[in-house]
């Protein structure tokens, strides 16, 4: 993946700005908030109702098990599926540069490219198969890391990108239950493993049981 300039990362969507002097297309003009179906103009309002309704969704695509390929047609529809009822963007990569803090994400015009060589070079290992959990939990931490540097939405991408690995962990056998793990906690690892994966593979190690 290309050298992104990286020094922060993602905690709520009222902090992600878009990286340019212009206001987001994504946002109600004059405001920092999202543009929503439900047409909440309030960003506090705002998360409480994504977060209930993102919540269901994600209790829902647990119960379906895997719903896709790995491709990147997978990856898409596990946003899509979580947001559509909050974003009109749902399920589509955004369309302008974002930042958090110094944290500047991939620039958007490379997003589908940089995540098609990422999906083929998963797929080349074999979508991961027949690893330990040790091996699994390193590579696991690989991916999502990758995810998180893309940044490939313009909200909702730690829960799209966690649900794309937790089912790549079912597909081969493993359970990922991040429960295990603080919120904190996740988040200091994920920050960190854009330098060094180390701590996010030890915390995807704890969260990961194996089902047969």
């Amino acid at each position: 993946m290309q050298n992104f300039d990286i020094s922060s990362n993602d905690k709520k969507n009222d902090n992600i700005n878009s990286n340019s002097d212009r206001a987001s297309k994504y946002c109600y003009e004059n405001t920092n908030v999202l543009i929503n179906n439900l047409n909440i103009r309030n960003s506090k309002d705002l998360s409480f109702y994504e977060a209930k309704i993102t919540a269901a969704k994600s209790l829902d695509l647990r119960q379906k098990g895997v719903t896709g390929k790995f491709d990147k047609e997978h990856f898409l529809s596990i946003h899509k599926y979580l947001f559509e009822d909050i974003y009109p963007f749902a399920g589509k990569f955004r369309e302008e540069n974002i930042a958090k803090g110094e944290f500047r994400f991939a620039m958007w015009e490379y997003i589908e490219q940089e995540l098609d060589k990422l999906l083929e070079s998963l797929k080349k290992e074999n979508y991961l198969a027949n690893l330990s959990k040790e091996e699994m939990a390193k590579r696991l931490s690989y991916y999502l890391s990758e995810l998180n540097v893309l940044h490939p939405f313009r909200e909702g991408n730690g829960r799209a990108n966690r649900e794309f690995i937790r089912q790549l962990a079912l597909k081969n056998g493993y359970n990922l239950n991040l429960s295990k793990s603080t919120p904190k906690e996740i988040l200091e690892a994920s920050i960190e493993s854009v330098i060094d994966t180390k701590k996010l593979e030890e915390v995807i190690y704890r969260c990961l049981d194996n089902l047969y």
